[in-house]
């Protein structure tokens, strides 16, 4: 796939690795019974069971108040930060194996809380990465998972779905999957990058999380590439003003320029015309394992839903707004075809589909 500019500038400041205090005492202040005792009993069996997690130093039941500390002094780095890190200027040098250390680690301490009906959900934003003052980083680093005061951590109620320990060990492995993922793709020379289904469903996951994503130069040598993990790149590039790199994501992804429909035409028409240039693209000359891949694979390299097309479309017209195109009004009433026709029942998701469901450039009204 097409390339695209140098590891962009985070909205927010670089990390701060400076070491932490180990005398001073962090407050916990619960607003409820439920919820002291739940933090309470949570630091207790972490405690207990030598989980890097903050040290229970002193409680008191009628304040509801607890009193932690954090380890001796290390430097400390949130794991979203790490991750905003890979493919930078600046990496934190980790080997994969130890991530893998790191995932069972957390997994452990999930099913730990989870045996004693806490819930407990992370993110990577939740997490935190511990290395300490007397090391140096480097290839060699060995840091260790730290879990900080979560406020999300309650009694199991029911409340929560019924799957609710399944997806937060599902949730947590997939923070070490992207990580992994990344790296990967940081180390690879210059040229395709071949992922399977899972790996690339979960970059367009963190994608979707992450808008504008500081990866996007990552997943950009993913190839070849599904219709879910192109939409996310071409959304990506958009909203940050990236327009002729967008519509390169979209050639690439229907092995061209992308044709505009003519006025009048039915979504379910265009939709057709797309399957089959996407068809000649995953299939060429019209032979399944063409391209030396596994026909499964190649099925479901396939444009896989009119909504996602709705998605695509949106993405080209937004590009054709950046570029100044002169057919930008046509690809917008495209766009605004296909949103009512494939995804007004759901009502808009993105910046994009709330143009198209509230016409806020006013091409209809021309």
């Amino acid at each position: 796939m097409p390339s695209s500019d140098p590891h962009p500038p985070r909205s927010r400041a670089k990390p701060n690795l400076k070491s932490r205090s180990v005398r001073k005492c962090i407050t916990i202040q619960c607003r409820s019974d439920k919820a002291y005792t739940c933090q309470l009993s949570l630091l207790i069996l972490l405690n207990a069971r030598s989980c890097c997690t903050l040290r229970l130093i002193d409680q008191s039941d009628s304040r509801r108040s607890i009193e932690v500390r954090r380890p001796r002094a290390a430097r400390s780095i949130p794991f979203d930060d790490f991750l905003y890190r890979i493919g930078g200027r600046d990496p934190f040098p980790i080997q994969l194996g130890h991530l893998d250390t790191l995932e069972e680690s957390l997994v452990t301490a999930l099913r730990l809380l989870h045996a004693k009906r806490i819930s407990f959900p992370v993110s990577a934003e939740q997490i935190e990465l511990l290395q300490p003052l007397t090391s140096v980083p480097d290839s060699t680093t060995r840091p260790t998972l730290f879990l900080p005061y979560n406020k999300r951590a309650t009694w199991a109620s029911d409340d929560l779905p019924p799957t609710w320990q399944a997806d937060q060990l599902s949730d947590a492995r997939l923070i070490f999957r992207i990580a992994k993922l990344l790296l990967r793709l940081s180390d690879l020379p210059s040229g395709p990058a071949l992922l399977d289904l899972p790996s690339q469903h979960a970059l367009a996951t963190h994608l979707s999380r992450n808008p504008p994503s500081y990866h996007i130069d990552l997943c950009l040598g993913v190839a070849p590439v599904t219709a879910e993990l192109a939409y996310q790149i071409a959304l990506a590039l958009v909203l940050r003003n990236k327009g002729q790199e967008s519509c390169d994501v979209l050639e690439s992804f229907f092995g061209g320029p992308i044709p505009l429909p003519k006025p009048g035409t039915s979504p379910d028409t265009i939709y057709i015309s797309f399957l089959q240039l996407r068809a000649r693209v995953c299939h060429p000359g019209g032979r399944r394992g063409s391209a030396g891949l596994d026909q499964d694979f190649e099925d479901k390299l396939q444009l896989d839903s009119p909504a996602t097309l709705a998605r695509l479309v949106c993405c080209r017209a937004q590009a054709a707004t950046l570029l100044k195109e002169h057919d930008e009004p046509q690809w917008w009433l495209t766009a605004m075809s296909l949103y009512d026709a494939f995804l007004s029942h759901t009502g808009p998701s993105s910046k994009l589909e709330r143009i198209c469901a509230f016409d806020l450039y006013r091409y209809r009204d021309e």
